[in-house]
């Protein structure tokens, strides 16, 4: 099997030949977020919120807020013409070198509608709006799923993906930024939504939320997601993919907060915490190797790192099941 049949095994519910590992099973595609929702490269993205490029990544503009109240939103939101945001020119450039018979097409959709809240009103406001005034949060996240839902069917249009994954951080290391019931009552119609439109279309939807969001991971697999992206070690992982086996997808496994992904970590303890996640998490035929490396220049995974070759190849070696 190839990188795309195996994958393709495993979302069927199939033993797959091998643990895929998530740099070399995707074509990952990131200019269409880019441009709509959190510039890589820092700039106004297509709300008018200003984000500074960071080597972890483009954040926000800290402490510069568009609103402070929720219930203000409709006086300073505007959304963009999806017709102007140039998707297709984006698709045509991340495109061209892809062989589809091979790899899976993975185009990211970052900034969800909690990080777009806090986007806006930073996350003090936005956590006190979720209890304080669940009403208008509502109404914020049901328009803004709505305007997602557009982009999401325009990128499907122009990327043809096999996979669009979106992203909505709801967790720290320790747990849920909120109660699973203000997430259940507040957020999660809004997510359904958007899971809904992408697998009606035919495309697989990955939820990527980092941190400790176990007790809601049952909420991702109703709502249709195939694959929990950045899937950290915070949560009981063993015993989430022997519950939904057949139904969700793990990918992560990787300690992102311990040493070996510290700056400078050996290549040596990269191996070792490589076999520890073909030894741990392979067997269960339900998972997608995802390491991450910082280094000085930021995020391997944006920024390569010479130490990813030798690492992918003692991975190679022993991932076979």
């Amino acid at each position: 099997m190839n990188q795309r049949e195996n994958f393709f095994a495993m979302i069927e519910g199939k033993k797959p030949e091998f643990i895929p590992n998530s740099m070399e099973v995707y074509k990952t595609c990131v200019m269409a977020t880019s441009i709509i929702d959190s510039p890589f490269q820092g700039g106004l993205d297509a709300y008018g919120v200003n984000w500074i490029a960071t080597k972890e990544g483009s954040i926000p503009e800290p402490n510069k807020f568009m609103f402070n109240d929720i219930t203000d939103w409709k006086d300073h939101v505007k959304f963009p013409n999806v017709d102007t945001l140039g998707i297709e020119e984006a698709a045509k450039m991340e495109l061209a070198d892809v062989k589809r018979d091979e790899m899976v097409i993975n185009v990211f959709s970052a900034c969800g509608l909690f990080e777009r809240m806090a986007a806006f009103m930073g996350f003090e406001n936005t956590l006190c709006s979720l209890v304080e005034d669940p009403d208008a949060s509502r109404e914020f996240f049901e328009a803004f799923a709505d305007f997602r839902i557009d982009c999401h069917n325009r990128i499907i249009d122009a990327y043809q993906p096999d996979v669009i994954t979106y992203f909505d951080d709801l967790a720290t290391a320790n747990g849920l930024f909120m109660s699973p019931k203000v997430y259940r009552e507040v957020i999660k119609p809004a997510h359904q939504r958007i899971a809904e439109a992408v697998t009606s279309r035919g495309v697989i939807f990955s939820q990527h939320t980092c941190g400790k969001c176990e007790e809601i991971v049952g909420d991702f697999v109703e709502m249709g997601a195939k694959i929990w992206h950045s899937a950290q070690i915070s949560n009981d992982l063993e015993g989430i993919m022997d519950r939904y086996k057949g139904k969700l997808i793990i990918e992560g496994g990787w300690d992102s907060s311990g040493p070996v992904s510290y700056i400078g970590a050996s290549i040596e303890d990269l191996i070792e915490e490589a076999k520890r996640c073909v030894r741990v998490y392979g067997p269960k035929g339900n998972y997608i190797f995802m390491p991450v490396l910082m280094n000085e220049n930021g995020n391997s995974l944006l920024v390569g790192d010479p130490r990813l070759e030798p690492m992918l190849k003692a991975f190679n070696e022993i991932n076979k099941l």
